[in-house]
């Protein structure tokens, strides 16, 4: 049996003060990471820069293990596959 994974690698800016959903928002200045659980939160300055860009990378998987687009394209190997 054969099966499909599709990774997606799209990460889009968003601003604050828009009403954003839940995934990791990495400012763009300084690169602090804020990961929001809940949608319809609004998105603030950041607070350590002040900054008010971010990009999001939206949650659409759950492995802590991958951090930037680059580990989405080629994932880090676990467990018998790391052999």
């Amino acid at each position: 049996m054969r099966s499909l994974v599709i990774f997606l690698t799209e990460q889009k800016t968003y601003s604050a003060g828009q009403t954003v959903g839940p995934g990791k928002y990495v400012c763009i200045d300084c690169g602090k990471e804020y990961t929001l659980d809940k949608s319809e939160q609004d998105l603030r300055k950041c607070p350590s820069c002040s900054c008010e860009e971010y990009q999001c990378f939206p949650m659409t998987h759950i492995r802590p293990d991958i951090k930037t687009p680059e580990d989405v394209k080629n994932p880090p190997k676990r467990g018998k596959s790391n052999q």
